[in-house]
């Protein structure tokens, strides 16, 4: 049998399989896949080979991360490819050379119900060697390739660092925003546009490039085929330090295959991503009145850092501002703290707390938990003495994390969660930021925008940090900052706008519910509440096994335990949201697709 008579035949038996995985009926929810296939390309391997490269390296990290799934996982040559594989994920790892008889194989596969993960060059070359073009991943995921990040650009070459989703269907094993690098390889980068991604390159700084030139991760679903798009080679692997890329695959893969996943939400009550308003409360104190009214304006509440050696020459307006916002310390000098012997920390620390205690009562001083450094500059020492003063939380610089979430500090390692501090890690640009670009108010705006844009998609923490003495009338953050707390107003229903205090204390309650999978069905799942419980507002995402298929209904094992409330977010994502409070105990609970 030739191999157009080969096709033919395969065309005839998918037709006939209505009932094979990936084959259902619109609405319904399909079987997952089991098998995973890894692509071993002879002529690939051959044009490696005599251009000094290995194309076996770059199959031996898909060999080493897919064995342990055992008889599901099997390595597949050109002749298997073309006597035709059963519905399952087919892995195109770096299969930079395709001839047209595998091309129009892989492209059966797909429209057979299968599942595919291209990464880097696939099919950049014909079966000649000769270069083809990005036309064909283009085609498979429906994207446009917009070029490669070059080492050679010096504008590009610190663009390298991977930044998931957060929270996205496909991501969600990474948490939102995390900084992984890529390294320099010499398989350059490939930047995509697609309307599903669900990665960025960023630079180390987050400089919110736009949004056609950052793409990374891409995926698609159509008809009975989910395909995903991987823009870094194999080689990349090897540089990520925190072994984040597997867990990455986990989740990517458990999509491919049409597995349901659910996984705990970073923020409450069905929000995707969350929002801290702060302003650094220095010189010009009074233009913290001009803040708080922006945002009083659009329902909006956030925090004041203040100094207090000056908070204390302005009583009545730390009174004004206290009514509606949040009162942080900022230190008692605008001098950072980071490598101060723990003595001159503990004195300064200790005068801070005494002026804010004189500037507000000693019966408000309790409620004033959270802290910002000046110059963001602080280290272990600070913190080990801002715990002791009582404090709760700390708001950092971009540096403390690689990830755009909160996270409990690490400064005094044998705390618990309900002890540490929380970190708060400003991640978005401020306006020092803005105004060292030197920009004009109109591009700001934009910037400022796309900026938002970016921590939403990925499920992150923002924090927009203003100093007082940059909000006086007609400078450019007071041009700039009401617009975007309209943005912020108008999509309160998906972004959680509150104080640091807030922000914190749910990061703790977050941390007592433990998420636990249940054997035998994935249609099931539980979790634990660990004391002291009160936990309210605890959300759950759901995974889709087909585009718009989600979960119909929710029960609970226990019919004493109280039932979620069931919301689609996206085609590809329901949520769970536990608006009632949960104490200390055990839950579980089964959907219904």
């Amino acid at each position: 049998m030739n191999f157009r008579q080969k096709l033919s035949s395969a065309i005839f038996s998918s037709l006939l399989c209505l009932t094979c995985s990936g084959n259902t009926a619109p609405g319904a929810s399909p079987k997952p896949l089991e098998s995973v296939y890894l692509y071993s390309s002879p002529i690939t391997s051959a044009f490696f080979s005599s251009n000094g490269a290995s194309y076996d390296s770059l199959k031996q990290h898909w060999r080493e991360y897919l064995r342990p799934h055992g008889k599901s996982f099997r390595e597949v040559s050109k002749a298997n490819l073309m006597a035709g594989l059963k519905p399952g994920v087919l892995v195109l790892g770096s299969a930079a050379l395709l001839d047209e008889q595998e091309r129009r194989a892989i492209q059966l596969f797909a429209e057979s119900g299968g599942s595919i993960l291209a990464t880097w060059g696939t099919g950049v070359r014909n079966g000649k060697g000769q270069w083809a073009g990005y036309g064909f991943v283009e085609g498979l995921l429906e994207m446009k390739v917009n070029g490669k990040v070059l080492s050679a650009d010096n504008k590009e070459n610190n663009t390298r660092f991977l930044n998931p989703f957060g929270d996205g269907p496909l991501t969600w094993a990474v948490p939102a925003g995390q900084r992984v690098f890529l390294g320099e390889v010499a398989e350059t980068l490939i930047r995509v546009d697609s309307p599903n991604l669900a990665a960025r390159y960023f630079s180390w700084e987050r400089y919110p490039a736009p949004k056609d030139s950052n793409g990374a991760i891409a995926f698609l679903e159509k008809g009975r085929s989910r395909r995903v798009y991987f823009g870094f080679s194999e080689s990349s692997w090897e540089y990520d330090e925190r072994r984040e890329i597997p867990n990455l695959i986990d989740s990517a893969l458990a999509w491919l295959k049409r597995e349901t996943s659910v996984y705990k939400a970073a923020w409450p009550n069905g929000s995707l991503s969350a929002q801290l308003l702060e302003m650094d409360t220095e010189d010009k104190y009074l233009n913290a009145l001009d803040f708080s009214r922006d945002m009083e304006s659009n329902g909006l509440r956030g925090t004041f850092y203040s100094l207090t050696s000056i908070a204390r020459q302005h009583r009545d307006t730390v009174q004004k501002l206290s009514e509606r916002h949040e009162i942080g310390y900022h230190g008692e000098l605008h001098v950072g703290f980071k490598g101060k012997t723990p003595d001159a920390q503990e004195k300064r620390l200790n005068d801070m707390a005494a002026e804010m205690r004189d500037t507000v009562g000693t019966r408000a001083l309790p409620a004033v938990t959270g802290f910002r450094a000046p110059t963001e500059a602080w280290d272990t020492t600070t913190e080990k003495v801002l715990r002791k003063l009582g404090v709760r939380y700390n708001v950092t610089g971009p540096s403390a994390s690689e990830g755009r979430l909160p996270f409990f500090s690490a400064s005094e390692p044998g705390l618990t969660p309900e002890e540490a501090l929380v970190d708060l890690p400003r991640t978005q640009m401020d306006d020092l930021n803005y105004l060292g670009l030197r920009l004009g108010a109109a591009t700001a705006a934009q910037l400022i925008m796309l900026d938002f844009d970016y921590l939403h998609e990925a499920g992150a923490l923002g924090v927009l940090s203003v100093h007082s003495q940059n909000y006086a009338t007609g400078d450019l953050m007071t041009r700039i900052t009401p617009p975007y707390l309209k943005k912020l107003q108008q999509q309160r229903d998906l972004v959680w706008t509150a104080t640091g205090k807030e922000i914190a204390d749910w990061w703790r309650i977050r941390d007592r519910v433990v998420y636990r999978q249940p054997k035998g069905s994935i249609s099931n799942f539980a979790f634990d509440v660990r004391p002291p419980g009160g936990v309210k507002g605890i959300t759950f995402f759901v995974t889709h096994p087909a585009m718009d298929v989600g979960p119909k209904s929710i029960s609970a094992g226990n019919g004493n335990s109280p039932l979620p409330e069931l919301k689609r977010v996206d085609a590809y994502r329901s949520v769970l949201i536990f608006r009632q409070e949960l104490k200390a105990g055990s839950y579980d609970y089964a959907l219904e697709f």
